[in-house]
């Protein structure tokens, strides 16, 4: 009995300093200003960082997923004007393990037409990519990828149905 007791204390206290440790980090996360954030101030890698963090995917796909950085895919593969784009993160995922591609840019002012064009077509260069080989419904997938503006951003979101979600969630939640 007196064992069961001293268990018992010794489970409640770690309870308690595992609870006190949950709202301690809490308390540190920074709130926003609106007033005081500006689209110079967004980090869009940030952004994607945050954004796969909370995907629901499969860990082949996490892992074939790359940034896309060179100049050459990016005209060639992704049509984009770079000197209509201001900063930039592009992930894609290799498609052997399904799709899991974001694009988070920050566009010239004007630009937005014009980059959201780029990224349909290479929105329809996955789709046809895929329907021959749809592995974890990449094809529904990339038929529903969704490109739109979001302020200063121009954002292509080939995810899932709740990963899109989530993902937009991030997006205005970080939006000056």
């Amino acid at each position: 009995m007196k064992n069961k007791k001293m268990l018992l204390a010794v489970i409640a206290a770690l309870i308690v300093l595992l609870l006190c440790g949950c709202f301690a980090e809490e308390e540190n996360i920074e709130e926003i200003n609106p007033d005081e954030f500006s689209y110079e101030m967004l980090d869009v890698s940030f952004l994607a960082d945050e954004i796969y963090k909370n995907l629901d995917i499969s860990d082949f796909t996490r892992e074939s997923v790359s940034s896309v950085t060179d100049e050459t895919t990016l005209t060639e593969q992704y049509y984009l004007d770079l000197d209509k784009v201001v900063a930039y993160d592009i992930r894609s995922a290799e498609g052997n393990y399904g799709v899991a591609d974001i694009a988070i840019i920050r566009i010239e002012e004007g630009a937005a037409n014009d980059v959201m064009d780029s990224l349909e077509m290479r929105k329809d260069d996955r789709i046809n990519e895929f329907l021959n080989y749809d592995v974890y419904d990449s094809y529904e997938v990339a038929l529903e990828a969704e490109i739109y503006q979001a302020g200063e951003l121009v954002v292509m979101l080939m995810l899932s149905e709740d990963d899109k979600a989530a993902a937009k969630e991030i997006i205005d939640y970080y939006l000056p």
